[in-house]
């Protein structure tokens, strides 16, 4: 009997420890939650589509869970209080009493409506792996990420594409680009550097954030890049390829 009783505490010590493991679970006493710590937006989306952070909140987005059910938030230049729960994989945020309902993950916490914005909101906590930006690119972003260079050009009443341009020997050096996973482009046109300039993709289309040069940027099925170039005086397509000889350096 003394034996069974024995067995049973052990069975019981174990699944306590772990849903403890496996869950965050309001702290008591000197037991610290796995979910306290300082929290990071590290993706934002809308319409399937990521957006900087800074730029729809003002500024970086975070919180810190703390003791006894309490978190502190920054938006922006904006903080505050409020609250936190959880429960099995779900992370429930009171913001001036709004819930927000999260998804627990390795070190994230994800909200697909934050703050009845549409925009959904990945969190990393801090000084872990999740903290990386690769993990939460969209396939079309990590499609264009990388560099490129020019295979072919034409021009918009031209005889079509054309393996040659006035001002460059090599037509690789007509236009290349390199797309950074900080979501900017360093964009060399003519073998002379112009600009580096943030960069979105989205529904077969990349979109540079400049007026002069304008770009507008078609994402193909056979993974290259029709890039069109325009100025007040220059129009051109140019047909993009991968740059594997520099990528592989």
């Amino acid at each position: 009997m003394m034996k069974k009783k024995i067995s049973i505490l052990v069975i019981l010590t174990w699944i306590i420890g772990i849903l403890f493991i496996s869950g965050c679970g309001v702290s008591s006493g000197k037991e610290k939650s796995p979910c306290e710590g300082k929290w990071i937006a590290v993706s934002a989306q809308m319409m399937g589509m990521s957006v900087e952070i800074e730029e729809t909140f003002g500024g970086a987005f975070e919180f810190e869970v703390k003791k006894g059910g309490k978190v502190s938030v920054l938006i922006g230049e904006d903080t505050g209080k409020g609250k936190w729960t959880a429960e099995e994989d779900q992370f429930t945020l009171t913001i001036e009493g709004e819930d927000m309902v999260g998804v627990l993950g390795e070190n994230t916490i994800s909200f697909d409506d934050m703050l009845g914005m549409g925009v959904k909101i990945i969190f990393a906590k801090e000084g872990t792996e999740a903290m990386n930006p690769d993990l939460y690119l969209t396939e079309e972003e990590s499609q264009v990420l990388g560099q490129w260079m020019s295979e072919s050009v034409e021009e918009l009443l031209g005889d079509g594409p054309q393996t040659s341009m006035d001002g460059v020997e090599d037509i690789h050096d007509a236009l290349r680009l390199e797309f950074k996973n900080d979501r900017s482009v360093a964009v060399a046109y003519k073998g002379q550097e112009i600009g580096t300039f943030p960069w979105s993709a989205a529904l077969g289309y990349c979109t540079i954030e400049t007026e002069d040069p304008s770009f507008t940027i078609t994402i193909n099925e056979d993974e290259t890049l029709d890039v069109t170039y325009s100025t007040e005086k220059d129009y051109y397509t140019f047909h993009c390829i991968r740059n594997s000889m520099e990528e592989e350096k």
